[in-house]
């Protein structure tokens, strides 16, 4: 059989692979595949249950040839480390035999050597408003990298293992628009930061391509603490937005340390050229914005407003792309286009069970004007 692409109806992203079998993907079909993930940013590829740990890597990294190191190393990642002295709260590990595959979900499991409860005291999912994402909430949208010392994963993958049948549920963005998303029991929600970067008018697009963000050092420890907005854009912080409310915010330098990471607001795809406004909400430790002569730091409030501003017509709920997982599901996605959330709410008795799969890069994302 033939391999197929076929680009999702009413989405302006995505597309389904039919009739491919990842344990034994030809070196043709890998190529088709890379410019597919370019071009519609998300692939789903069903029916691959069959599929071992070492397969699911050796696919990945047929895909992405500049791969380096695993992106959620519980041994060399520091943030990852950090989560695991605090008591692994989010209950995930690494596969023993292949620790390209990082293990989440919720439920006890005795698979590929681990014996152990998928979710940690988060319930993972569970609870009324509970998530695996920092803060809780519904809703998270990011990227997936460090955004420190190490440069973001050029693609995720992910591949369901055991899907929950729970009932599904509406998250509500609680702002003016009334929006409301739907998302099926565990599934993962997706937005695309082209269409957020194609929506703004000319101005802004040009202001976007003339700004930059600067990341925090050790962003995820230092924002721990911090809640999220209903929307999922934006991390709360009570005593900076009051200072921020009272005009004594403080105006931001770049920081010192030499792994703190900045990066282009816009990154170009470098094979479609096609540009995507791609910031880390909740990394942030300034946006930076103006033309060379005449350059503007922001305080981290109006970073974060700014930000969720330019984002939020892109995750407007008939944009987004929210995955309804089936056991055997393998998606991948365009890390360097594309946003994406967990959706939170599991049924106390629902199990899910989901393999991980993301390097980071060995490159830095760029902007090409």
């Amino acid at each position: 059989m033939t391999m197929k692409i076929e680009t999702f109806e009413q989405l302006p992203f995505g597309a389904s692979v039919s009739d491919l079998d990842c344990a034994t993907v030809e070196a043709g079909q890998l190529d088709e595949l890379r410019l597919a993930i370019h071009r519609h940013q998300l692939l789903v590829i069903p029916r691959q249950q069959h599929l071992t740990p070492k397969q699911e890597v050796a696919f990945y990294r047929g895909l992405n040839r500049e791969a380096a190191s695993v992106w959620r190393d519980q041994v060399n990642n520091p943030w990852e480390v950090y989560k695991v002295e605090q008591g692994n709260k989010a209950g995930t590990y690494q596969v023993p035999d292949e620790p390209g595959v990082l293990v989440l979900g919720k439920g006890k499991i005795n698979h590929y050597g681990l014996k152990v409860t998928l979710g940690g005291e988060r319930g993972a999912y569970g609870k009324e408003r509970g998530s695996q994402v920092l803060g809780g909430g519904a809703l998270q949208w990011h990227i997936d990298g460090t955004f420190y010392d190490q440069d973001p994963c050029r693609y995720t993958q992910m591949r369901c293992i055991e899907a929950p049948s729970g009932e599904g549920h509406w998250v509500a963005y609680n702002d003016e628009s009334g929006d409301r998303l739907w998302c099926e029991a565990g599934s993962t929600a997706f937005a695309s930061g082209r269409l957020a970067f194609e929506l703004m008018p000319e101005a802004q697009q040009q202001a976007c391509l003339q700004s930059r963000v600067h990341y925090l050092s050790h962003p995820f420890q230092s924002s721990y603490t911090l809640g999220n907005s209903d929307n999922g854009l934006r991390a709360i912080d009570g005593a900076a937005e009051q200072a921020w409310l009272d005009g004594a915010e403080p105006v931001p330098k770049p920081l010192e340390d030499p792994l703190a990471k900045i990066y282009p607001l816009v990154w170009t795809c470098p094979v479609t050229g096609r540009q995507a406004l791609m910031p880390h909400p909740r990394c942030l430790h300034s946006l930076e914005t103006g033309s060379a002569d005449s350059r503007r730091m922001f305080g981290i409030v109006e970073s974060r407003n700014q930000i969720e501003a330019w984002m939020r017509p892109a995750i407007a709920a008939p944009r987004v792309y929210a995955h309804p997982w089936k056991a055997g599901d393998l998606v991948i996605w365009d890390n360097r286009s594309t946003w994406h959330s967990a959706t939170g709410k599991l049924s106390g008795e629902d199990r899910r069970v989901m393999h991980l799969t993301a390097y980071d890069s060995r490159e830095p994302p760029t902007c090409v004007v």
